[in-house]
Parts: structure tokens; sequence; C-alpha cells
């Protein structure tokens, strides 16, 4: 039988540089988190929303920041001690690290949701659903479901970016919308069991504000997400008949205001700048 393969100490040594950075974002301490998130739940909540939306919005700016430690803080700021409490704020915490696969990538979403569940109580686990409600049936479907929501987003301009996105690379649209906005950006239909949860049409415009915001560097993204949430709303903005708490302020200019500085704060706050 052939031998485990093993890295030299000298390939270990290079892949943990530190320059590399090669390790999560370290928390700044759980006061000063609770700090941050008091701030923003209460501009939030001033504005007539609900747990859901400042939870996801902030566990999405997390997951791009790349802090299991302060997402695990956020988890214990936002539960009660009733137990089917904490199984709702994970599920909504969970969905939201999935569905930001599409705008932080793989690898962050992976990491961050292993430490989430880690982290949870044994009762909380045995809570959550372990039912996948994304398997592939129906491809054209999919593909549809995808479309509606794309152009609920980029209207007037979707044809036009698709086509521009073809122009990159001719599987980039393909791949944008048959892995990204059909099966995981659109909601499945059909029941939801319990200990899960679905985020809606506008939710998903949050954490995508958040998710590309916190990470930096993407700001033509930041702003096609927010009109798309501003949309949300709208006839033909790929509305999905799911009402949200606040969701009447959390479209308007204020609302998305908020949401902007709430995650260009908990981003200050994770980088030591404030």
């Amino acid at each position: 039988m052939a031998s485990a393969l093993k890295l030299s100490p000298s390939l270990k040594a290079l892949i943990k540089l530190p320059t590399a950075r090669g390790a999560p974002t370290p928390s700044p301490g759980r006061s000063v988190l609770k700090g941050v998130f008091d701030r923003v739940k209460a501009r939030g909540e001033a504005g007539g929303i609900g747990r859901d939306t400042w939870l996801s919005m902030n566990t999405s700016a997390l997951f791009a920041i790349n802090s299991p430690d302060a997402l695990c803080a956020l988890y214990d700021y936002s539960v009660g001690s009733e137990v089917n409490d904490r199984v709702q704020a994970a599920a909504v915490m969970r969905e939201s690290g999935l569905k930001s696969i599409s705008f932080t990538g793989i690898p962050k979403v992976i990491n961050n949701l292993n430490a989430l569940r880690d982290y949870l109580g044994e009762d909380v686990k045995a809570g959550l659903s372990t039912l996948p409600l994304r398997q592939p049936r129906d491809i054209a479907a999919l593909y549809e479901r995808g479309m509606g929501l794309w152009d609920g987003i980029y209207e007037p301009h979707s044809k036009k970016l698709v086509d521009k996105l073809g122009d990159s690379h001719p599987d980039l649209p393909v791949h944008i919308l048959n892995s990204h906005y059909g099966p995981l950006l659109s909601d499945p239909e059909g029941p939801v069991p319990d200990g899960a949860f679905l985020l809606g049409r506008v939710l998903t415009s949050v954490i995508a504000i958040a998710g590309l915001r916190a990470q930096t560097g993407v700001g033509p993204q930041v702003t096609s997400h927010v009109f798309g949430l501003k949309k949300a709303l709208l006839e033909g903005g790929g509305g999905d008949g799911k009402v949200l708490q606040g969701q009447e302020w959390l479209t308007s200019d204020e609302g998305v205001t908020w949401v902007i500085e709430s995650v260009d704060e908990i981003g200050a706050v994770m980088r030591g700048d404030k």
C-alpha cells in the first residue's frame, strides 16, 4: 500500500506565510461587536425592519469579511434562550451564508458555515432541517426562474448585460444563470420544512449588497444590486409574494442607505478603524 502523501516542512511554511493571510479575520472582541450590532439593529428597527433583515445582512457581511469568530458572536447576539428562536436564527444565518456563494465565493462560505455549525448547540442542530431543497429536477424551469430574478434586478438592461457577459466568455452568462440565479439565488418552490428558511426576493438583494460592499472593489455590482433592492417591490421586479417586515422602508433611499452604512461600519470595526 502506498504511503500517505505528505507536504514538506518548507512547503507547509510557504503556505502559512503571514503575507498570504491564510487565517480568517480575527474578531475585535464581543464587547466591540455588540456595540456595532446594537447600532445597526437600532437604526434598522427604527425604520420598521425585524430581526431577519439585520441578521441576514450582518451575516452576509461577515462571510465576506471572513470572520467565523465574529459570525458566532452575531449568532449569540441575535438569539434568546428558547430553542425554537435559536433554530430560526441559525436557519436565517446558514441560508444567508449559502446564497453568499454567489457574491463571496465557495471557500469562505464553506469555512464560515462549518464554523457556525460547529458552534451551535446540539438542540439547535437537531432542530435544523436536513432536507435539501435545491436538487435540480427541471432544468428548463430552473432557467426560467433564474431569468425572472435576473430581469427583476437588471431590467431594462438585462438582455444587454447577458450579451456583455457572453462577450467576455460565452459560458459566463450560462454559468451565472444556470448555477446561481436559477438554483441558488431564486428561492426553491414548494413548502418550507421546519428548521429551514428562505430569504425571499427583498432579503436576497440585501445580502447581495452586504456581501459585495463588505468585500470592496466591486462598486458596479453594488450599484446593480442597489437598483435590484429598490425595484424588489415593483411590478415586474421579481416579487415572490413574500411579505417582509418593514420592506417599504428597506427599499427606500433611507433603507438602502442603512444597509450600505451598516456594512461599512461593520467593516471598519472588523479592520480596527473605529
